[in-house]
């Protein structure tokens, strides 16, 4: 799909054919040869956020003709709950006459709903679109602050499945989208060193800072996350130390009736009780009394001191 639109120090104005920007999504490849033919662009732009969806670029080019282009890639997550399922590659081909992004439409309207009135050059397009794109890895990364806290307070009631799974799922989460970041950030660092935004030096260092409070979010989130799975490792340590130490005990307490039992088994004279009526009953009340004696030394016995 095509969408034409004119940028003017009046805002954005929709076009029926033609203008200074021009918004593809899903293109058909009757509208790649189009726009192959219309702007001489490579045929193989309009593919390049599906084979580098996890790739952020830029790239300043000189043409023969002497006309300046450049290339931006930036990666946008669109589903906060499944960013490594759900994320896609914002391409921005920007010469002196026309501004071309390929993206998902939801993005555009996004940027269109919330800017539009704000949005009187290409770069400040350029510059609102990562605002969006941005706002999309904070939003993100509140929802893993509240997971990282949920999974806090699981810890102080004991670990379960639920909460290992849950922490493997989050510190997944956070690995991509701390790549994500450091590669992204990068480009946006080019991209504000340009001549490109000069014109719009508060958005560009409010998009600098955005970028900057992400990357450090993230870093601080995961090593929230690790030591909480620290705790979590050493309290699971501790709950196999314990079930061990009773295991132990229990085999200890069992293993002394059977010791007893065997002796008394011995086919030999001399055995207290040998020829006793009670003699049997005797051994069982000796074999239960050395068993609770035992039992009881050794539940108190502080292993720890």
């Amino acid at each position: 799909m095509l969408d034409f639109y004119s940028i003017s120090g009046e805002g954005i104005k929709k076009e029926t054919r033609k203008g200074n920007w021009l918004a593809v999504s899903n293109p058909t490849e009757d509208e790649k040869e189009q726009l192959h033919n219309d702007y001489d662009l490579p045929k193989k732009f309009f593919s390049l956020g599906e084979n580098y969806s996890n790739v952020s670029f830029f790239k300043k080019y000189q043409t023969e003709d002497k006309d300046p282009i450049c290339l931006m890639l930036f990666i946008n997550i669109e589903s906060i709950d499944e960013p490594e399922l759900l994320s896609s590659t914002v391409t921005i081909f920007l010469t002196s006459e026309v501004l071309i992004t390929v993206s998902e439409s939801p993005l555009i309207d996004e940027v269109l709903e919330n800017y539009k009135s704000d949005i009187t050059t290409k770069a400040g397009l350029i510059l609102h679109t990562l605002q969006v794109i941005n706002s999309h890895y904070l939003a993100f990364l509140r929802k893993q602050r509240e997971t990282i806290e949920e999974i806090s307070q699981g810890t102080s009631n004991g670990s379960n499945k639920t909460i290992l799974e849950k922490t493997t799922h989050t510190e997944k989460n956070l690995v991509y989208i701390d790549n994500l970041l450091k590669e992204q950030r990068k480009t946006i660092n080019h991209l504000l060193e340009s001549s490109l935004v000069s014109s719009d030096r508060d958005l560009a260092i409010e998009i600098e800072l955005q970028t900057k409070q992400a990357t450090t979010s993230v870093q601080i989130y995961r090593e929230m996350l690790g030591s909480i799975s620290g705790l979590i490792n050493s309290m699971m340590d501790n709950r196999l130390n314990q079930l061990m130490k009773f295991l132990n005990t229990a085999s200890l307490l069992l293993a002394l009736p059977t010791l007893i039992f065997s002796l008394w088994g011995i086919n030999t004279g001399g055995l207290l009780w040998r020829d006793s009526e009670i003699g049997s009953i005797m051994v069982v009340l000796l074999a239960l009394l050395i068993s609770i004696v035992s039992g009881v030394y050794l539940f108190k016995k502080d292993y720890d001191a």
